[in-house]
């Protein structure tokens, strides 16, 4: 049988719900078994819902789920507007790639975003005396594909520094052991 996440009343209910019955209507199982069946997905605060529930007058699962989506309609997750990207910036000292996953995080949470609007968000959240920053500015790629291409090249460009720049110090270290190791004492 499919697993159902355990709801505890601060989810949100409909997520569940709909988890629950994409789960049972999978396994073609009857409207009667679903009511019997959903209190098994459910723990504290939800299970004493339930608990509380007059059975005999739910007569079946939309019913159910009518009611425990309005009981805990205020665990309902919102869904975020284009304006929120804005806040979404690259901190000080904080690489591309820690920001870029953010953004996309943060797109993801948005329906219908527009992708001048997001091409535009990312720009204004880059730090603006970044290198990266400099580079898109002096060069504008033009649309969303293109400046997640450059930004992506970047970040392989600063990883690969990074690299060499640890080799380096890690050498540095082994030469300093080495000559003490040489060194009379």
């Amino acid at each position: 049988m499919p697993q159902c996440d355990l709801y505890d009343g601060t989810g949100d209910p409909g997520e569940h719900v709909y988890q629950f019955e994409t789960n049972m209507l999978l396994l073609q199982i009857s409207d009667a078994v679903m009511c019997r069946a959903f209190p098994t997905t459910l723990r504290k605060a939800a299970h004493a819902w339930f608990k509380s529930l007059q059975l005999r007058l739910v007569y079946s699962f939309g019913q159910l789920s009518v009611l425990f989506q309005k009981h805990f309609v205020s665990s309902r997750s919102r869904r975020k507007n284009s304006a929120s990207l804005l806040n979404v910036v690259q901190e000080k000292n904080k690489s591309l790639a820690c920001f870029l996953r953010r953004f996309n995080a943060a797109t993801l949470e948005i329906d219908n975003l527009d992708e001048s609007v997001k091409y535009n968000a990312f720009l204004q959240g880059l730090q603006s005396t970044s290198k990266f920053a400099f580079s898109v500015n002096k060069s504008p790629p033009g649309n969303m594909k293109a400046l997640l291409e450059k930004a992506n090249k970047y970040i392989q460009a600063e990883e690969y520094l990074e690299t060499r720049k640890g080799r380096r110090e890690e050498g540095k270290e082994e030469q300093k052991k080495r000559s003490r190791e040489i060194t009379p004492q």
